[in-house]
């Protein structure tokens, strides 16, 4: 690993409580903060989340709910978690759609993505590739959440930020951009959330 990161990483005061705390990465501060805020979750919640690997935040909620079902997508492997079905796939190929729908037991009442791209090292073709991946996950969503359900979508702010918040005001009832405290301040990224779902079908 580069010493730069590993140097970042011991200054990172979310990094070394993760550690502490047996989380799998410091994201999970940030499901948590917006948790705090939103209140996106409930018991007794069906949760799909997408890009859920290493499971941070799916640890994190389970830490906070112990009757949510929870189902995980991602093109890595993610370590097991008790209590979780995972669905190794790429959201980027068409075929994702079936392969959730044969594992979801119903529409789903919350919907998270914390999904980023590899980076390239090129702003450019990175924030392509991430507006890519905002949009599959929209296409799932339309797919899976249910009327009135909740939606938080990592975006990598941009030129598209304001186009996609205008579209999302469309089909929820409210509709917010917020940055945890646990993001890095260097980061572009903000978080959709998006509250009561209006389906059009």
């Amino acid at each position: 690993m580069p010493r730069e990161w590993i140097r970042r990483q011991k200054k990172d005061k979310f990094y070394q409580k993760a550690k502490e705390e047996g989380f799998r990465a410091r994201a999970a501060y940030k499901i948590r903060q917006i948790q705090t805020k939103f209140k996106v979750i409930s018991q007794g919640n069906s949760i799909l989340d997408i890009g859920c690997a290493p499971g941070s935040w799916i640890q994190e909620i389970k830490r906070e709910f112990k009757e949510v079902s929870i189902t995980g997508v991602d093109l890595v492997k993610m370590r097991p978690i008790e209590g979780v079905i995972f669905v190794k796939g790429d959201i980027g190929e068409d075929t994702i759609i079936d392969n959730l729908a044969k594992v979801l037991p119903q529409e789903m009442d919350v919907i998270l993505s914390d999904c980023a791209p590899k980076l390239s090292g090129s702003k450019e073709t990175d924030y392509a590739r991430h507006i890519f991946l905002v949009e599959r996950v929209l296409q799932i969503m339309k797919r899976f959440l249910k009327q009135n359900g909740h939606l938080v979508c990592k975006l990598f702010d941009g030129e598209d930020t304001n186009k996609i918040r205008t579209e999302l005001k469309q089909t929820f009832k409210e509709i917010w951009l917020f940055k945890p405290e646990s993001s890095r301040k260097e980061s572009a990224e903000l978080y959709l959330i998006g509250k009561y779902y209006k389906r059009s079908d």
